[in-house]
């Protein structure tokens, strides 16, 4: 991949609506009409709530089990990537060194920005991926367009 595509985030939001379902959003600082969006799990929802500090489990979660384990061995983790949609999935990969040397590993989106929020590293997305906020007369286009298509 290359890096000049990815841009860091550096704002997690999330938002749970009852019709829509649980959504992650993630921007770049201060940006105001690009985003990343993905819906998650109510699992992976409550993972990265907890790891952005907005709620706290009276028990371990299954990522903090895993995190607890690989505590106690000789990985450092560097950065995420969530670098490519195929087939409206949504791909990433968590980069770490073992003595010295970087490796990756595939992984969910939401496990990795669950991870990366944890461990305090980089998450990365392509540009690509990042969405555009419509404006007002986008909207009233895109709503003038769908009352004049018939179903």
């Amino acid at each position: 991949m290359d890096n000049s595509e990815m841009i860091t985030i550096k704002e997690v939001y999330l938002e749970s609506d009852p019709n829509r379902g649980n959504m992650v959003i993630l921007k770049q600082e201060g940006e105001k009409d690009r985003y990343f969006l993905m819906f998650v799990g109510d699992a992976e929802f409550s993972a990265i709530a907890k790891e952005n500090g907005l709620v706290e489990p009276k028990r371990p979660l299954t990522h903090d089990l895993y995190l607890s384990i690989i505590a106690k061995l000789p990985v450092e983790f560097v950065r995420i990537e969530i670098y490519e949609m195929r087939e409206e999935t949504y791909y990433a990969s968590v980069y770490f060194r073992v003595d010295g040397t970087e490796q990756s590993v595939d992984s969910r989106p939401s496990d990795a920005v669950a991870l990366a929020l944890n461990r305090k590293i980089p998450i990365l997305v392509n540009q690509s991926l990042l969405r555009r906020k419509l404006s007002k007369d986008e909207i009233k286009e895109y709503e003038g367009l769908l009352k004049s298509v018939k179903f």
